[in-house]
């Protein structure tokens, strides 16, 4: 090993030691910062750099390694001690190589997927890269974190049965339902089905989009009808949310779970569009809107938002946006891994179940070309 391969490093080592900092941090980073900045290592700076880190990636703090970590996980020319030696660590720098690094096997992240905990799952989901299989495998756990992970990514790239989990979990869960209702491919219906969850801007463009698109549909119910459904209206006792909840599970043929969200939504906006879907008119809807309660008739400027959404609104397009919320979602197919003589005879000659897979072992030996 010769020993110049890194002759910058002295002075620091010996300004650290003077000022009592830490020398193995400042070594590591020092060297990790000039070994990514070779874009061609020769072999003899590779096998200084391994032998001078490895031991240094044990004793130094979780954030030193993480940072150290996140450098060298997307080098194509770091040594496989070195990364072994991240994984080994079992913190944030570990799963900081397991998000970024591309040195993975697919079959080797689909066993880290599903028998991994929750942190490494979570940093399996965030990879830019993810196989249809892995996915599938990540939103079958159904935990919420890793729904999270796989939501948040900038370009989601998931097989359509997770995607179509995801946006049913999205219901109720406002932190999901945000990063869902931002993919940018995200069909109408899927975006109506998450109206209560939407915030006011995206309630205001579904509503829109809707009455553009049921301009065409304009099924209007018969004048006795409208009166039927306006004087139950008027009759209700408005201050009975329960009595409210089983007209509209009545009416609109929806589950009583679905009937009690839509009046319990505070923004009211919910309610507008299920009575505006009966074929209730304006004026008895702000009627009952202003005997609800204080929360909504202590705003002058938010009753009449609502009943421009109601004026604005026809009957068909709230019918669309309603049957959207209303429905649920499926569940994509299990994976069932398919097994392969190469894995049975690697478990059978290690002796390891795969259930029990370390990270080190799951990391692909990268050959070096020359």
């Amino acid at each position: 090993m010769p020993p110049d391969a890194f002759p910058e490093i002295a002075p620091l080592i010996a300004a650290a030691k003077a000022d009592r900092i830490d020398a193995r941090v400042v070594l590591l980073r020092v060297l990790t910062d000039l070994f990514v900045g070779r874009k061609l290592p020769t072999p003899a700076e590779v096998a200084q750099f391994s032998a001078l880190t490895e031991p240094l990636v044990h004793g130094v703090d979780a954030q030193s390694a993480a940072a150290v970590a996140r450098k060298l996980a997307v080098h194509p020319e770091t040594p496989r001690a070195v990364i072994e030696a991240l994984l080994a660590r079992d913190d944030e720098a570990s799963y900081e190589v397991l998000r970024l690094s591309d040195g993975f096997d697919p079959d080797a992240l689909d066993g880290l997927a599903e028998t991994g905990s929750r942190a490494i799952a979570v940093a399996i989901a965030s990879r830019d890269k993810l196989e249809p299989s892995t996915a599938c495998i990540l939103a079958e756990r159904a935990e919420g974190a890793i729904d999270l992970a796989l939501a948040r990514r900038p370009d989601p790239g998931l097989p359509g049965d997770v995607m179509t989990l995801l946006i049913a979990r999205a219901r109720g869960n406002l932190d999901l339902a945000k990063l869902v209702l931002g993919w940018p491919p995200l069909p109408f219906l899927d975006r109506c089905s998450l109206f209560l969850e939407a915030e006011p801007q995206e309630r205001a463009a579904i509503a829109a989009e809707a009455s553009r698109r049921a301009f065409l549909k304009r099924a209007r119910p018969s004048p006795l009808a409208r009166q039927d459904i306006d004087g139950a209206i008027l009759d209700l006792d408005a201050a009975d949310a329960a009595a409210l909840a089983r007209m509209l599970a009545s009416r609109l043929a929806v589950q009583p779970l679905i009937a009690e969200a839509i009046v319990a939504d505070s923004t009211g906006e919910a309610l507008v569009l299920a009575l505006r879907s009966c074929g209730a008119r304006p004026a008895p809807i702000v009627s009952l809107l202003l005997r609800r309660g204080l929360h909504l008739s202590r705003s002058v400027e938010r009753i009449f938002a609502l009943d421009a959404l109601s004026r604005e609104t026809s009957g068909a397009a709230a019918a669309m946006i309603l049957q959207a919320f209303a429905r649920t979602g499926s569940r994509p197919t299990r994976h069932v891994p398919v097994p392969g003589p190469t894995r049975d005879a690697d478990e059978r000659i290690q002796g390891t179940p795969r259930t029990e897979l370390p990270l080190a072992a799951a990391f692909r030996r990268r050959e070096r070309s020359r």
